[in-house]
């Protein structure tokens, strides 16, 4: 049966040294590998959580905080002769405007001050296109890996694809090697790597440590951006295919916060950090006198919680934060690139644009952040195309929450980073209703949607058992317009196809690129008209806020205001849907 294995520290390898390696008997006994990932551009620090319950003072995060938890585990590990590895897991751009004015260019500045050792590309590493990406890579001081990407149709790499890298840290050999994750044709937009194969990272990942192996590796790590959830466990076939390869994986794309316990997959041990610099994850190899892994520990007396991620906290309940027995404070140049990179894009990040009377979260019963995105993109504001239907991506939504009270452009920024554009398509019910299943198919979480309201029954036609199956209809079985009008409605269904009553339309439909150009699985008939908006989707979200000011329950939609739900969940899938 396909499961992660979540278990307390277990892990030893055993066997004696060769006579070479025990000549290396001053090589470092401990290597402690650092993990980071999904950074998406936010370097700076941001409000503290309210999982912290006031503990963490006002901030949390911030690269210049990172670089000084980074200045104490290096000077712990001078004392004890132990080495520091920094890996990050991908996607390290794409989300703030520190980042994207300059196409990620800060953060590469960023991460080559605070040493990084070496990086996954991630999926949304490729959203700037491959220009910008190849920048990037030609910028950093530590390699960009991805051993999975090929030119489409081949099992040749482009030529800035590197699969892995081997460094000596201390005396010790420690190849290193970055996969992307198989699905990054549909999570970033499909226009940008339409000329590129991702390959199935775990046999990839295997050649590749055997190769660093027979160069002399003693220590093999792997950065794969890649994530434990459902509905794939791509983390899992990984650490399948490598075990008894690979002796510890940096993980990311999926935003997750491992441990307590720490996490085991097929024996080696994966950590991974949420997002957005908040936090890192640890992992403590101790090594034999050949330079072997013989034992591990993760996230040892982290905070909040021992065996978690380790917030980059700036204080904690009062006290200056520590780390490893010593005082942390911000990376003096670190901080000095923040600034000079803040000072071009604070105004325009602080400006106010708005407010809104009620707390938009992404999410939950109201979900009123996806109803703000889903009715400005149909709303003609600021001179975008009107349309009578939108459907909005859970995954193009970056944040969760905008608090009661002034809504800044920075806020909608990190909202909507994307530079979307805006598509109206013309398309009868029943394609219409095919998008909103393709999503489900893909396991991404269901379409927000504006102008419609829709069920989604998992039990009716037994579609929750294996989603990707199921015939058309079987999934969104009623479509509606936001008036009770009926657009579409499944009355049976077969194996292999359902009966549905749908109508002819068309309808217009305002999309973004992305969505258009089959992002998260959906496809969209290539003869449908279409028309192609000259506002870009944020700026058309900047505009809604700007024209309907304050932002009110009744103008978004609130369930306690009356309205019905825009999507209905009847049951549940058998394989988990990501959500993003």
């Amino acid at each position: 049966m396909r499961r992660l294995a979540l278990l307390l520290l277990a892990f030893s390898c055993a066997g004696s040294p060769p006579a070479a390696a025990r000549a290396h008997s001053r090589a470092a006994r401990r290597l402690t590998i650092v993990g980071i990932n999904d950074t998406h551009g936010a370097l700076l620090a941001a409000p503290a959580p309210k999982w912290t319950h006031g503990a963490a003072g006002g901030e949390i995060g911030g690269a210049d905080w990172f670089g000084g938890y980074l200045d104490a585990l290096r000077a712990e590990a001078r004392e004890h002769g132990a080495a520091v590895l920094v890996l990050d897991a991908g996607d390290e751009f794409q989300g703030t405007l520190i980042s994207n004015q300059f196409q990620g260019r800060s953060v590469t500045e960023v991460y080559n001050a605070l040493g990084v050792t070496a990086s996954a590309v991630g999926n949304h590493d490729f959203d700037f296109g491959m220009a910008a990406l190849r920048d990037r890579i030609a910028q950093a001081k530590y390699p960009m890996l991805a051993a999975n990407v090929f030119r489409k149709g081949t099992r040749q790499r482009p030529e800035w694809a590197r699969p892995s890298v081997m460094v000596e840290a201390d005396g010790v050999r420690v190849g290193i090697i970055g996969i992307a994750t198989s699905e990054t044709a549909t999570v970033t937009n499909p226009v940008n790597v339409g000329d590129l194969d991702f390959a199935e990272g775990g046999p990839i990942a295997a050649e590749e440590a055997d190769a660093l192996r027979a160069r002399g590796a003693t220590v093999v790590l792997l950065a794969a951006h890649a994530g434990p959830l459902g509905p794939d466990h791509e983390i899992e076939r990984i650490a399948r295919s490598v075990a008894g390869k690979v002796d510890a994986i940096v993980s990311g794309h999926q935003h997750a916060a491992l441990g307590p316990p720490p996490l085991l997959a097929s024996g080696i041990p994966v950590v991974q950090s949420g997002s957005k610099l908040v936090s890192f994850s640890t992992i403590d190899l101790s090594l034999d006198e050949a330079g072997r892994v013989r034992s591990f520990a993760v996230n040892q007396g982290s905070l909040p919680r021992d065996g978690g991620p380790q917030a980059i906290l700036h204080s904690w309940r009062g006290s200056a934060a520590t780390f490893r027995g010593r005082k942390v404070e911000p990376d003096a140049r670190v901080s000095a690139i923040l600034r000079g990179y803040d000072e071009q894009v604070k105004s325009l990040r602080e400006m106010r644009i708005g407010e809104t009377t009620v707390d938009l979260r992404k999410g939950g019963a109201d979900d009123l952040l996806a109803n703000l995105a889903a009715d400005a993109m149909r709303s003609g504001a600021g001179g975008s195309l009107r349309a009578q239907f939108a459907l909005q991506n859970s995954g193009g939504l970056r944040i969760t929450e905008i608090p009661a009270g002034p809504i800044s452009f920075g806020q909608i920024f990190d909202l909507y980073p994307f530079e979307n554009q805006q598509i109206v398509l013309s398309l009868p019910a029943e394609r219409l209703r095919d998008a909103l299943e393709a999503v489900l198919r893909a396991g991404k979480g269901p379409m927000r949607v504006s102008g419609l309201r829709y069920v989604i029954d998992w039990q009716r036609f037994g579609a929750g058992q294996d989603p990707r199956e199921a015939p058309a209809g079987a999934i969104v079985t009623r479509v509606e317009d936001e008036g009770g009008r009926l657009l579409c409605e499944t009355k049976s269904c077969a194996k292999n196809a359902c009966a549905a009553a749908c109508a002819e339309g068309p309808f217009t439909v305002s999309v973004t690129d992305f969505i258009a150009n089959g992002g998260d699985g959906v496809s969209m008939p290539k003869g449908a008209p279409r028309q192609v908006g000259s506002v870009l989707a944020r700026d058309i979200i900047v505009s809604f806020v700007k024209e309907h000011r304050p932002l009110t329950p009744q103008l978004l939609g609130a369930l306690s205001t009356g309205k019905a739900p825009r999507w209905t969940q009847i049951g549940s899938p058998s394989r988990a849907q990501t959500g993003e």
